[in-house]
């Protein structure tokens, strides 16, 4: 049995020793973004928002083209992350199953 102050923990990717489960971050409302975190690209009818979900912002479509898992949050398949965090994930966390 767990005590009351223990962190719950992920399974590490590749069987070795679990990381602490992290809480993802709230995602930005879609009202507050009207251009790209990254880019500043304006957002329009055509040109969609898409939610990193590492870091909650959000991104068009070529500043968030990447996916990978996020075990951490208990994320176990793929998911659109934008580039700044795919990078922080390859370099943190080499054991994830991270798609080009």
């Amino acid at each position: 049995m767990a005590d009351k102050g223990s962190v719950p923990t992920a399974p590490a990717a590749s069987g070795g020793l679990a990381r602490p489960r992290q809480q993802a971050p709230t995602w930005q409302a879609d009202r507050e973004a009207t251009n790209c975190t990254k880019c500043k690209v304006a957002f329009s009818l055509f040109l969609r928002k898409h939610h990193c979900r590492h870091c909650g912002k959000i991104f068009c479509e070529d500043c968030s083209s990447k996916q990978c898992t996020i075990p951490q949050y208990e994320i176990t398949k793929p998911v659109r992350v934008c580039d700044e965090c795919f990078v922080v994930i390859k370099r943190t966390n080499f054991d994830f199953n991270i798609l080009d």
